[in-house]
């Protein structure tokens, strides 16, 4: 090897060493520098890599940590955004990376990986409990971050630009990670846990979500869609009765999609003749949710259904129910008389819902008159339709489906004064007749499989271990299907050891009759058992109970999680 010795300047220096790099690749030039020079690039062009596996990691971390996909998401983001900021702070301000605060910048990031956790458990924690506990972990974080910005920011006021960098990058990045840290995790969390200031009935998860969004979109394109076939079919070119019959036809074929379709949802249909519906009838059914319309719109395509004025006015469907002929009560039933009876001798049944409104509670509420009076004046005989289910899976004041299942009971036909010779008397009697009925679908469908996944929702967002642990004990015991089964002849039922509270939670939804006295000597499980959204009336939780109380049935937990009721 030939080594000669060249001097030039400081700023010829990388010209003349890339000039002579590339001679025949025979020629190596390096001077004290060019190692340092040749890491700091490596490390800067990498950087990028290394932030990205470190992102993989802490993400996997939270995934484990926190146990749910919904909550590490809800803790990465923070750092994502925040980096994002970093970023963009430093262009502003021209701050570059060298290799010194290049392992400043990954230290920062571990920290506001801290910082999301701290966050994300103490919202969590209020979550289960119910006790204002957020305010401590913010002073701890505001603490931890106190001390980087005195320890490390000082050195803003240091000479060396390696030393001030420090400083700056301490500065931006701490800054853009705590604030943050503080604004997007409790404001996320209180997104999927309240809803205008009170705890959701089920929190948001991806899953409902994903479900809800695809539902929505499949609507809103399906609505489009047969909005533009009417709009095909009645406004460029003459309206005849055969185009309206195929438009309804249209209506019911997708309605039928779609009830059966419904994502993790199962539609039962039962009593179901399609003959029922070939003679004109007034077809009543309770109300619980907007699936509602789509059930009963599945079953016949010759229908028109008296809708409200939100309905008649929807900026999503409206037009494509004018195209349906569907008529708005508020304009008074008498006013639609000569139309109805129109509709009627075209072969067209009468849709209206007697509760007027959707019942919150799934229960049947009062019926009005109107629909019988509709009946008598029409001479239409009536088919009574029961819906159950849709008010678990979409309740009237959530927008989040849930899953589960629906049943579309058909019941008998009856002539219009069947049921009564006035119409009081006969919402009276047709509303007790649902009520009767409703029981009884009720006592055959609503079991503990039936309930079991609202009962796992309830202990979501509450902790993994939490979380692990009610669904390992509803795995292990079969949804407590048999024990349930057992006691639904008693009145008056103890349950030692509840642990956390799922197996009493789960009776008292399914057998609502029965007055439970669930009890836990470890404080925490037990509180976090009291404080589930769904703990009815029927339940109660207790420490400890008086020895002289009396109890149809006693349940006990044993140390090894087997079941023992005498």
């Amino acid at each position: 090897m030939v080594m000669t010795l060249l001097n030039t300047t400081q700023q010829e220096l990388d010209t003349v060493e890339a000039k002579l790099n590339k001679i025949n690749g025979k020629s190596f030039s390096f001077d004290a520098g060019t190692l340092g020079r040749r890491m700091t690039n490596t490390l800067s062009n990498d950087f990028n890599t290394v932030l990205f596996v470190c992102g993989i990691i802490v993400f996997v971390f939270l995934v484990f940590t926190l146990g749910r996909i919904e909550l590490s998401l809800l803790a990465f983001l923070p750092l994502v955004i925040g980096w994002f900021w970093i970023l963009g702070i430093m262009n502003i301000f021209d701050i570059r990376f060298n290799i010194v605060n290049i392992i400043l910048a990954t230290f920062i990031f571990g920290q506001g990986d801290d910082y999301t956790i701290f966050m994300t458990e103490g919202l969590m924690y209020e979550y289960a409990y119910r006790r204002k506990l957020l305010i401590s972990y913010k002073n701890s974080i505001t603490l931890s971050a106190l001390i980087m910005f005195i320890g490390i920011g000082s050195l803003i006021m240091a000479q060396h630009p390696a030393l001030r960098s420090l400083a700056e990058i301490t500065i931006i990045g701490m800054g853009a990670v705590v604030l943050m840290t503080f604004v997007l995790p409790p404001f996320i969390f209180r997104m999927l846990t309240m809803r205008k200031g009170k705890r959701r009935l089920m929190p948001v998860t991806l899953a409902n979500f994903a479900s809800s969004f695809l539902a929505f979109f499949v609507f809103l394109v399906g609505s489009l869609v047969i909005t533009a076939t009417g709009f095909i079919l009645f406004k460029l070119g003459k309206v005849t009765d055969r185009k309206k019959l195929l438009y309804h036809k249209i209506l019911f074929l997708i309605s039928r999609f779609v009830t059966g379709h419904i994502p993790r949802v199962k539609a039962t249909y039962s009593n179901f003749y399609k003959t029922l519906f070939d003679k004109p009838a007034l077809i009543i059914s309770n109300h619980q949710s907007h699936i509602d319309l789509m059930c009963i719109m599945s079953l016949t395509p010759k229908l028109i259904i008296l809708t409200n004025d939100w309905v008649w006015n929807s900026p999503f469907y409206g037009r494509l129910i004018k195209y349906a002929d569907f008529y708005p009560v508020s304009d008074g039933i008498d006013n639609a008389m000569d139309k109805l009876r129109a509709i009627v001798e075209k072969g067209y049944s009468i849709m209206i819902f007697p509760e007027g409104t959707r019942s919150e509670d799934c229960s049947i509420r009062r019926f009005h008159r109107g629909a019988f009076y509709l009946a008598e004046q029409l001479k239409l005989d009536i088919i009574p339709v029961m819906i159950h289910g849709v008010g678990h899976l979409l309740p009237k004041k959530e927008f989040m489906l849930r899953k589960g299942e629906i049943h579309i009971n058909v019941m008998q036909r009856a002539a219009y004064d069947a049921m009564g010779k006035t119409y009081p008397e006969r919402a009276k009697n047709m509303r007790k007749l649902y009520t009767d009925e409703y029981a009884k679908l009720v006592a055959e469908v609503e079991t503990a499989d039936y309930y079991a996944d609202l009962v796992r929702h309830n202990y979501i967002y509450k902790g993994a271990s939490v979380e692990r642990a009610v669904r390992r004990n509803l795995n292990t015991h079969k949804n407590y299907r048999d024990i349930i089964s057992q006691l639904k002849n008693f009145n008056r039922i103890l349950i030692e050891n509840c642990g956390y509270g799922e197996l009493p939670l789960l009776l008292s939804l399914v057998h609502k009759h029965i007055e439970i006295v669930a009890v836990e000597h470890d404080a925490d499980k037990l509180e976090l058992a009291a404080n589930c959204t769904w703990v009815t009336e029927n339940l109660k939780y207790a420490e400890t109970v008086n020895s002289e109380e009396k109890f149809d049935a006693v349940v006990t937990f044993s140390a090894n999680n087997e079941i023992f009721c005498h």
